[in-house]
């Protein structure tokens, strides 16, 4: 593993004085490679094991597959909010002292609840979902 200063010698240029200089985008990459080293050593030391052999060859391939999960979650979220929020004034409580209600309703074939609360304005922002 290189050292702090390994890492920072190679974003390192030499001004007009010769003295050692880096800009703040090479201070940034550096800081960034450094913390890049760190993590695959992390991964390395903690790698997992299933049936006998690495879940995950290398980090990369460790880092893409949350990447992808990440992605598609927020994607699939998207498409629940904007469900329910198409849907939910069929489903307001009449009693003005409820802050917060929840409804059912089916997409895709699939059954999932939508939890909403009042804000500080008292509008109701959904809070998070569920499947059934």
């Amino acid at each position: 593993m290189k050292s702090k200063e390994e890492i920072l010698n190679n974003y390192n240029t030499t001004g007009k004085d010769g003295l050692p200089e880096i800009s703040a985008e090479d201070l940034l990459n550096a800081m960034e490679a450094y913390k890049q080293q760190w993590a695959e050593a992390a991964f390395n030391a903690a790698r997992k094991h299933r049936n006998e052999a690495y879940e995950f060859e290398t980090f990369n391939d460790f880092m893409a597959s949350t990447q992808a999960k990440e992605q598609a979650q927020d994607d699939f979220g998207a498409m629940i909010a904007a469900v329910a929020d198409n849907v939910v004034a069929n489903f307001l409580p009449e009693d003005s002292s409820v802050n917060q209600f929840d409804f059912n309703f089916t997409m895709q074939g699939k059954g999932y609840t939508a939890f909403y609360a009042k804000d500080a304005q008292g509008y109701w922002q959904m809070s998070r979902w569920s499947e059934q």
